[in-house]
This record gives structure tokens, sequence and C-alpha cells, in this order.
């Protein structure tokens, strides 16, 4: 899997093709293509998928150019991602369409290339592969209703507790609960209500609180809960508890967060 994010604007690509599946998002201006023996053009929101050894060409709409992010996807890692998907059902999909529009396909794809946190990108990656599919391909996508039971839970949470200071991947989380890493997904955020990253950093932070309060060094408790620095763990807490860290070691603020919390 790669990321590509560029802008052309007198390139003209001749007719070629890709050895893997090509996921584009057009951000800003148009790009005029043909492919399937059809002409077709997409602006700005508009999704661009292509099957690998499918021809095609591509080239600006007019003298402004244009931008597009690109998700390139191995097409054997595909059919795995694809089989973990539809509960084993189904290997390689087969795409059904050259062009989407679809909002929350376009925040996904989006996202993933403004990411940074490891655990995070993989969940959108997942999210966003079950949506696509779901849409533009063959594939019938399995969900999953249910969350874990309870033995399954409290030992997961126990995992998760030991990992604070380096959060398991979603790979590692799903070997752990022996499920697939989209299963893990879907089973969590029923059971949660929020995806592991977003729970894994409330649980982080929600430790982080007491000791905040208790004045120990901001540094330490950033490192010893897996933030990436201060500065990192700051801007969460803040975001999350209205108040600077450093505030609330210093008294300040104490009375807004109170007043938050009732």
């Amino acid at each position: 899997m790669r990321l590509i994010d560029a802008r052309y604007q007198q390139f003209a690509f001749p007719r070629h093709f890709h050895l893997e599946y090509h996921i584009g998002l057009i951000v800003t201006g148009q790009q005029r293509y043909a492919a399937g023996g059809t002409r077709q053009l997409a602006g700005a929101g508009d999704i661009l998928l292509m099957a690998p050894e499918h021809v095609h060409d591509g080239a600006s709409a007019d003298d402004q150019g244009y931008g597009i992010r690109i998700l390139t996807l191995d097409p054997a890692w595909l059919a795995e991602v694809s089989r973990d998907l539809s509960d084993g059902r189904q290997g390689l999909p087969n795409l059904n369409a050259l062009q989407l529009r679809h909002p929350q396909l376009q925040q996904l794809l989006d996202g993933l290339h403004r990411q940074r946190d490891p655990l995070a990108f993989q969940s959108q990656l997942w999210e966003t592969l079950a949506l696509l599919l779901g849409l533009g391909s063959t594939l019938k996508v399995s969900e999953h209703g249910q969350g874990f039971d309870p033995l399954l839970w409290r030992q997961l949470r126990e995992w998760l507790e030991s990992r604070l200071d380096l959060p398991p991947s979603l790979e590692e989380m799903a070997a752990f609960a022996d499920l697939s890493p989209w299963q893990l997904l879907r089973r969590f955020r029923n059971h949660c209500g929020l995806p592991p990253q977003q729970w894994l950093t409330q649980l982080r932070l929600e430790r982080a609180l007491p000791r905040v309060l208790a004045g120990q060094p901001l540094s330490a408790i950033a490192l010893d809960l897996g933030f990436y620095d201060q500065a990192h763990f700051s801007r969460l807490f803040r975001r999350t508890y209205g108040a600077p860290p450093r505030g609330l070691a210093q008294g300040k603020g104490v009375g807004r967060l109170a007043r938050a919390e009732g």
C-alpha cells in the first residue's frame, strides 16, 4: 500500500496501466480521462477506481491543473483483506464502478493522507476499504453486530492496560482476540462506542489526570503513557478537559474542570 499526493498542471498521462489498484481522490481542479471505452470528467470530491491492468489516460481539464490523492493497493494483499471483510466467503473483488462520489468515503480517503497515529491509521484504512469495496465492487461486506463476551473483554482490557506505554497495532489486538482486524474493529466499536485508538487515547488521558493533579512532571507522564511527546500530550489533554495540564497542575482551571465534570 502506498499514498501519493500529487498536483499536475501541464502533464498529460498517455494510455497506460498499473499492476496495483489505484484509488484516486480529486482534491482540486478537474481531470479528464478515458477508461473502459468512455471519456470521463472528474472534479473535486470525485473518487476514481482503477483496477490492475485497466488501461486509461489522464490530463487536466483546463489550464488550472488538478490535485489528486491516490491510495494504491497490492492485489494479493487486497484479496486477503477482502476475505476478512466478507468472513472468508470471497477473495479479490471485481470493481463495478469507475467513479464514485460519496462524502463519507471522501473524508476517509482524505484522512488517510493526514493521519499520523499508526493505530488510528490502521483502523481508518479498514473502515475506508469496507466502505469503498461495499460501494464500488462486487464484495459483500459482513457487519458484526455484537461486542465481546465478558471474559474476552476483561482479558483484552487488562492487556491493553499493560500496553499503554506502547499501544499495540490493530493486527496485534486482533491476534490477541483471535479475530480478523475487521472483526476486532467492528466489535470494539460496538462494545465501547469508540474505535480502538480513540478508546485507548481516552484511557491514557484518564490515567494521566490524577498524576497531573498530583503535580508530577508532564514529560514523565507523557513518556510513561505512550504519547509522542509532552506537546502532543498537552494538546490532547486540553482538547479533552478544556484546560492545559500545566494549568491544572498549578491549581488553575480546576474550577472549570469541576464544572465540566458536574
